[in-house]
C-alpha cells in the first residue's frame, strides 16, 4: 500500500465530509486502490482529529502488558477492532487483529516482542576464554617459564626454517 501525506489525507476526508461524495467515487477520483483505506482515515480523523492522519515516523512500541489488555477486551466481546482502535489512539486497527490472532495461536508468547534481524555467525568464544584463564592461574611460576622458554624454543627453531625456505 502506498503511503500518502497528511495533507492528501486531509483533502480526501474533508471532501468526504463536506460533500455527498461516496467511498468509492473518492477511491476513482484520487486512483486510491480500496475504499477501506479512505473509511479508515476518515475514522482516524472522526476520532483522533488531524493527529489521527498524520504519517508516523517511528513505529510506536506497546507493552505486553497493553496489548494483553487490549486482547481481552476483544475476546471478551465488549469491543470491535475498529472501536478499540479508536478508542486507544492506535491508527491501523489491523495492530490489534495480529495481536488477537498471535494471541489465539501462541497465547501470551504471541504477543511477547520478537527478535529482529539476521541471527549471529560468529561463533561465541565466551567459554573458551574461561578455561585459558582458569589453566594460566592454575600453573605455577616455575611452569610458566618452563612453557615460556619451550615456545621461545620452538619460535627460534621455527625462524630458522621460515629463513631457508626464502633463500632458495
Amino acid at each position: 500500500m502506498a503511503k500518502y501525506s497528511t495533507e492528501f489525507k486531509m483533502k480526501v476526508v474533508k471532501e468526504y465530509l463536506e460533500t455527498n461524495i461516496s467511498y468509492k467515487n473518492l477511491t476513482y477520483k484520487y486512483s486510491i486502490p480500496n475504499k477501506s483505506i479512505i473509511i479508515t482515515w476518515v475514522n482516524a480523523y472522526k476520532t483522533q482529529g488531524y493527529e489521527g492522519l498524520k504519517v508516523k515516523r517511528k513505529n510506536t512500541q506497546y507493552t505486553l502488558e497493553f496489548k494483553l489488555n487490549v486482547v481481552n477486551l476483544y475476546l471478551r466481546g465488549e469491543m470491535s477492532y475498529q472501536s478499540l482502535a479508536n478508542e486507544l489512539k492506535i491508527n491501523n486497527p489491523s495492530i490489534i487483529v495480529r495481536w488477537v490472532n498471535a494471541f489465539r495461536e501462541k497465547d501470551i508468547e504471541g504477543l511477547k516482542p520478537k527478535k529482529r534481524g539476521r541471527t549471529s555467525k560468529m561463533p561465541k568464544f565466551r567459554k573458551n576464554l574461561k578455561d585459558t584463564k582458569v589453566e594460566r592461574n592454575s600453573l605455577t611460576q616455575a611452569q610458566l617459564k618452563e612453557k615460556i622458554k619451550q615456545l621461545e624454543e620452538k619460535n627460534y627453531w621455527l625462524q630458522l626454517e621460515n629463513d631457508v625456505i626464502k633463500k632458495r
